[in-house]
């Protein structure tokens, strides 16, 4: 009796131990979901925060360089041309904001919309503090909206010597709506806030609160520790971002900031409630509390339902971690995976990667919104699965590039399919009466053409290059991959990697091919032409490395290094006593995009002090064709600037008579092939002469390049061609040959 008294004190106890050692690994357990849960959730809210702040941020750079644009258009002129100012701020800025307007340092201005402006003392001394040359200013109130207004601005240097400031500003509740953040049904928000705390911008939200303008004022109504606060006050001051957790009186907020260093240092600040966050994981632990109090006979109900719990939390982490938030399709890490066991499993047949991108969709979101090219890419992931008598893996990576792996016999089956996914585009844009013609591109790689191992990455990484050669408008729907492709991009990043080095060393050589006066076939000049002498390849094609260098805008500083070489070539022989003769330069389309373009080569020309005239810059006819008055603008104060300008390419496919006659440049250099059929075809030489008489009343010299025969020759010299430059004259030579030969020249 006693014994087995005491046996049924052993097993209590037992069961007294084993059930508080399931309450301790209960309420670990429990704990470490609810760590877990909370990280994860900050950390969503935190790159919410951090994509809103980019955003933010994104669109005031490009409405300031906007300003920075119009300031150098209006510097231009004269602070007294008020015409011309305010048909530029009408042009430019009408609409674009709350308010906007050019103000001079007296005070008085203009309005976007024409009127005159003069503004009163405070807003004068507000003008007067302004130290920087551009930038932002804290929201205030319009007086004449009597909103909160958020102004950016940047100065103006008139010819005339006279100052301005440009302001554009945007009404704070109509620009904070369009970057709203909310969390958690709505139960969080975000303000935007300078690094002292004080509210810059404030959502509508009803837990935000209207009265406060400092985010430290709400802090300071919470018992929160003095060493937390100034440690958070501290991060503001320093430019970094990360999470805090505060008492602001009504509960626990977490909070999440997000510095935008190009906007003074600002933050974008989302508040969300620690309890809402939690609210999952606190249904955890109270159901663990509950386990605890049943005790050891509720032990395994409670399991069960853990279990089922367990596993539909795991369904939806499945579904986060392996689909595609938008479309619902696979995402890439799921599509890797299902992708490599279709690959690599026995007897596998013919399969092929296809990378699919949309063209300019970034352009379809602007012109038709975000919601129509949202459902445009859902209406795109359910019909990429529809191959006719195929099953086909698809996948969203990100944006509007999806990819899709499917089995084939014939690659004709690859090109039905891609123009039916083009068909498809276009039947959702003729559906939704839609005015942008979307267009696709897909490179494809194919299991039998592939040059590494069966796997996703590396047919997708083939079939990456294989749509790199086509991401341009006209380009074809579909290109397949060859080994040849791939070698193409290795020989492009050892050139990458040599180029800067190469630079440095000298390997970039000045060579000059020579110009003669058709009529006296005397020396006319030169066209400095860059050539790439290695040390072990010897001199490279600039075919092999200028489209390179334009690619990966490399090319700005080599053309900058021609432009000194040249310059430096030219001091040379005028400091030597000589009869100088002019050398052009080429410009390319990246240079003319670049924001100091004119004024570096203005400084490399002063310099050196070349004469005016001595310097011709070659401008292709393409550029000529995207923004016609931005490049008419830069010729105005390249010649100011004692350049000479010319058209260089006419007639290599994009020639237009309407651009002569709105620009005033030098020269005309007509393309080879302009007059190349020119001695077999009347068509072709009526052409070319009318083309040269036009060019001559113009008053533009005209200059025929790669000219090669004879016959050439004599059309040109008949037409009524100014200048030749071809190999039937001269080859590109090194810089001290052509000093040899301007040397002996006869320049009488």
């Amino acid at each position: 009796m006693v014994k087995h008294k005491k046996q049924r004190v052993t097993v209590v106890t037992l069961i007294g131990l084993l059930f508080a050692a399931l309450c301790w690994v209960s309420f670990n357990f429990m704990d470490s979901v609810q760590s877990s849960l909370w990280e994860n959730s900050v950390k969503n809210i935190l790159e919410s925060t951090t994509r809103g702040a980019s955003l933010l941020q994104r669109n005031y750079l490009k409405d300031l360089e906007m300003l920075r644009m119009l300031s150098l258009e209006l510097g231009s002129g004269d602070s007294t041309d008020a015409d011309r100012i305010r048909d530029r701020l009408k042009l430019f800025l009408s609409g674009a904001g709350t308010l906007s307007a050019l103000v001079f340092e007296d005070g008085t201005g203009y309005l976007d919309n024409g009127l005159a402006v003069t503004l009163n003392s405070e807003e004068q001394e507000r003008v007067r503090n302004l130290s920087e040359k551009s930038g932002l200013l804290f929201p205030q109130r319009n007086r004449a909206t009597e909103r909160r207004t958020f102004t950016i601005f940047t100065t103006v240097d008139f010819r005339d010597g006279r100052h301005a400031y440009l302001f554009k500003g945007y009404n704070v509740e109509t620009l904070y709506a369009e970057y709203a953040l909310s969390f958690y049904n709505n139960t969080g928000f975000s303000y935007v806030i300078s690094p002292d705390g004080n509210i810059a911008m404030r959502p509508l939200h009803p837990a935000s609160n209207r009265t406060l303008s400092n985010l430290f004022e709400i802090i300071g109504e919470g018992n929160n520790d003095p060493e937390v606060v100034e440690s958070f006050r501290d991060s503001l001051q320093r430019g970094k971002s990360g999470v805090a957790v505060f008492d602001d009186g009504n509960g626990e907020k977490v909070v999440c900031y997000v510095a935008m260093p190009e906007m003074a240092g600002w933050y974008v600040v989302s508040i969300v409630p620690n309890a809402e966050i939690m609210r999952e994981a606190n249904v955890i632990v109270r159901q663990a509390l509950l386990i605890c109090f049943l005790g050891f006979v509720g032990l395994l109900a409670a399991f069960l339902v853990y279990a089922r719990m367990n596993r539909n939390y795991r369904k939806e982490i499945h579904a986060l971690a392996y689909s595609d938030t938008l479309t619902g399709i696979r995402n890439f890490q799921k599509f890797r995976e299902d992708g490599d066991e279709l690959l690599n499993a026995p007897g596998a047949p013919k399969y092929a990667m296809l990378s699919i991108d949309m063209l300019n969709f970034k352009i379809f979101n602007d012109v038709m919104g975000y919601a129509e090219g949202d459902a445009l890419l859902k209406a795109f992931s359910r019909v990429l699965e529809r191959a006719p008598g195929k099953k086909v893996l698809t996948a969203r990576m990100v944006a509007d590039h999806f990819v899709a792996l499917l089995s084939y016999e014939d690659k004709e089956e690859l090109r039905e399919y891609c123009t039916f996914l083009a068909r498809a585009v276009d039947a959702f844009i003729v559906s939704r009466r839609l005015i942008f013609r979307q267009e696709l591109r897909v490179g494809i790689c194919c299991t039998e053409d592939s040059d590494a191992a069966p796997g996703v990455n590396a047919l997708l990484d083939r079939a990456g290059i294989a749509l790199q050669a086509i991401k341009v408008k006209g380009a074809n729907l579909w290109n397949f991959y060859d080994h040849s492709m791939r070698d193409g991009i290795v020989r492009e990043k050892e050139l990458e990697a040599r180029m800067e080095k190469a630079l440095a060393d000298g390997e970039f050589q000045t060579f000059i091919q020579p110009k003669y006066w058709l009529e006296s076939r005397r020396l006319a000049g030169g066209e400095a032409l860059v050539r790439w002498k290695t040390r072990k390849e010897g001199m490279l094609s600039p075919g092999e490395f200028i489209p390179l260098f334009e690619k990966n805008r490399f090319i700005i500083r080599l053309d900058r290094h021609m432009l000194t070489s040249t310059c430096r070539l030219l001091r040379k022989w005028l400091d030597e006593g000589r009869h100088v003769l002019p050398l052009s330069v080429n410009v390319s389309r990246v240079q003319f995009y670049t924001p100091d373009f004119v004024d570096a080569y203005i400084q490399i020309k002063d310099e050196y002090e070349i004469p005016d005239g001595l310097v011709e810059l070659e401008f292709t006819e393409n550029m000529f064709f995207e923004d016609i008055s931005r490049l008419s603008f830069i010729v105005g104060r390249l010649k100011h600037a004692g350049f000479r300008c010319s058209i260089d390419d006419f007639g290599s496919g994009y020639s237009s008579l309407n651009m002569l006659k709105d620009l005033s440049m030098d020269a005309l250099k007509l393309d080879r092939g302009f007059f190349r059929t020119a001695q077999d075809s009347e068509r072709a030489r009526i052409v070319v002469r009318n083309m040269l008489n036009m060019a001559d009343e113009l008053r533009m010299l005209t200059v025929a390049e790669g000219v090669e025969t004879e016959e050439q020759v004599k059309f040109l010299e008949t037409s009524g061609c100014d200048i030749v430059q071809g190999y039937i004259f001269g080859r590109p030579m090194p810089a001290e040959e052509f000093d040899e030969l301007l040397a002996s020249a006869d320049l009488a």
